[in-house]
């Protein structure tokens, strides 16, 4: 609910706080006295575009303020989800600098365009002959049968069904996709793979072949070292290293009873006999067995060969990395294996939750087509008392079969104000009048069932007048029972069932022209309906009439 809207440097006005109460608040004013300023300047705040030409001449920014008691609708999901700090009482605030600047406020908190639109959009409803306009787009249509037919629990149902059959699709469809760019790299990495696989590659392989390659191309020195090392230790024939060690030992071992450091020494000598003795056999047997083997060395060339041609076509330096690409190129393989299983899961599910998604489809079809006649009777009646006789009425339903944020139902207003005169669709056959008695109605309607916000009525009762503006304003006021209506209004019959009464007029003040805004109250309010009924003569017939107008609420 709007409760206060504080308006400076707009255009003709220079400061002008307004107070709002519940109910139904009702401002009139001569024309050109500024009413449409009102206007503007409360869609400023609200989020609409503004350029310097609103800032009033002569001042460096415009700026209005509005105080919302946002308590009754639910709003802290929204503040939550824009970071914005929750208040009952919400301040909103925009400045509109004389450099072309832009600045918006909720709560103190600076917040884009955006997001002051989305939020003014759930605290206002501002109904004029342009936002009548909306009557004819479908997306509104299903809207307003929806709020009529209390589908809200369903749609939010259905909105957390469709948002997860979306995402289910689109991950189907992501993998189709890589499927079909795998398939067509399949046979590339098939072949990589199969190269790879048959190479049968092994850790630390390449620095083993490496070292045998070095050992087998220089085989004779090999062996020649090996035999003649062997010579000196075991097979010389004046004497071998061993046999002269022994010898060693065994001189040392005379004296040692007389010199006993000699001792030691035979027994350090001792273990060198013993580990040389070793050596002597091993070289002993590597000398047998070292053979020249070109077929040995043809294959260990050959591998080595091969493994030196695979890091290259590979663009690697180890065995290591081609064997961890032997690894990667199996798992994308497995994949291209897998996907087609992996595929069909997917679209079972996208199947069940299509399922899902169908049966709260057609629970919610179902609340809209069972609403439709009773809405369509309450329309005739209210229509009828706006002046619109013989009005014929209804709603077509297509089910697409395609699934949307909102069902599958396509539909469309069909309206006839004659009886004798087919309905065709409504924003084809509704003159601007009868779209907005037809708006008008369905907003009464669903304000008694619906938490709807504050609702402003902009001059929507022009070409209205006598008995007819009576019943309109009737509306109004019963209306304001169940939300806040703000009705700008030039019909004394609809001023006169305000619960509150503002006046829009023009002053001079230093020298230029102002607007501004006051409350009316008692005679003075008795005095306005009276000069709407006659001019600027304020007859006594006049005053008596507006004081029956006032007394008849």
């Amino acid at each position: 609910m709007l409760l206060r809207l504080k308006i400076t440097n707009y255009a003709l006005i220079s400061e002008t706080e307004i107070e709002f109460g519940d109910g139904l608040t009702v401002i009139t004013g001569e024309t050109g006295a500024g009413k449409s300023i009102l206007m503007g300047a409360l869609s400023l705040v609200l989020g609409s575009r503004a350029d310097i030409s609103v800032i009033k001449q002569g001042e460096k920014k415009t700026v209005v303020e509005a105080e919302f008691d946002v308590s009754a609708y639910n709003l802290k999901g929204f503040f939550d989800a824009n970071d914005l700090d929750y208040a009952d009482r919400t301040e909103i605030r925009r400045e509109i600098l004389d450099s072309g600047k832009s600045r918006a406020f909720v709560n103190d908190t600076p917040v884009n365009l955006a997001t002051l639109k989305e939020l003014g959009q759930l605290l206002t409803d501002i109904h004029s002959q342009h936002q009548t306009l909306e009557i004819g787009y479908e997306d509104f249509q299903l809207g307003l049968i929806d709020a009529y037919a209390k589908n809200g629990a369903l749609l939010a149902d259905y909105a957390q069904k469709y948002q997860k059959w979306q995402q289910a699709k689109s991950q189907l469809e992501s993998l189709i996709k890589r499927a079909k760019e795998i398939a067509r790299e399949a046979e590339y990495l098939h072949f990589r793979f199969d190269e790879l696989d048959k190479a049968k590659l092994r850790e630390g392989e390449q620095q083993e072949l490496e070292e045998e390659y070095e050992m087998l191309t220089h085989n004779e020195d090999i062996k020649m070292a090996f035999s003649n090392a062997c010579d000196e230790l075991i097979r010389a024939e004046e004497g071998t290293v061993l046999q002269k060690l022994k010898s060693s030992i065994s001189e040392l071992r005379k004296i040692a009873a007389y010199y006993p450091k000699a001792a030691e020494f035979a027994d350090r000598m001792d273990s060198t006999y013993i580990e040389l003795n070793d050596i002597a056999r091993e070289i002993s047997d590597i000398d047998e067995n070292t053979e020249y083997s070109p077929e040995r060395l043809e294959f260990v060339n050959e591998r080595l060969g091969t493994i030196y041609q695979l890091q290259k076509k590979f663009n690697v330096n180890t065995t290591a990395e081609l064997i961890a690409m032997h690894k990667d190129l199996a798992q994308k393989l497995s994949l291209v294996d897998n996907i087609d299983g992996q595929a069909d899961d997917l679209r079972k599910t996208v199947a069940a939750l299509e399922g899902d998604l169908g049966k709260q489809a057609d629970l919610i079809a179902k609340g809209r087509r069972e609403a439709v006649p009773r809405l369509r009777e309450e329309i005739f009646g209210l229509l009828e008392s706006l002046g619109i006789k013989d009005s014929q009425f209804d709603v077509q339903f297509v089910d697409t079969k395609d699934y949307k944020p909102n069902g599958r139902d396509s539909v469309k207003f069909m309206f006839s104000a004659n009886k004798n005169v087919p309905m065709g669709e409504l924003s084809k056959t509704a003159s601007g009048g009868e779209l907005s008695r037809l708006m008008l109605s369905l907003k009464y309607i669903l304000s008694r069932s619906s938490k709807l916000p504050t609702i402003i009525f902009d001059e929507i009762d022009t070409g209205i007048s006598g008995d007819i503006a009576g019943k309109m304003g009737a509306m109004f006021r019963r209306m304001s029972e169940h939300m806040q209506v703000i009705c700008i209004t030039h019909l004394p019959q609809v001023a006169a069932k305000g619960n509150h009464h503002l006046k829009v007029y023009k002053h001079e003040a230093d020298g230029a022209i102002r607007s501004d805004i006051k409350p009316l109250t008692g005679d003075d309010r008795i005095r306005e309906i009276a000069a709407m009924l006659s001019g600027e003569k304020i007859t006594d017939a006049a005053l008596q009439n507006a004081r029956e107008l006032m007394n008849n609420n």
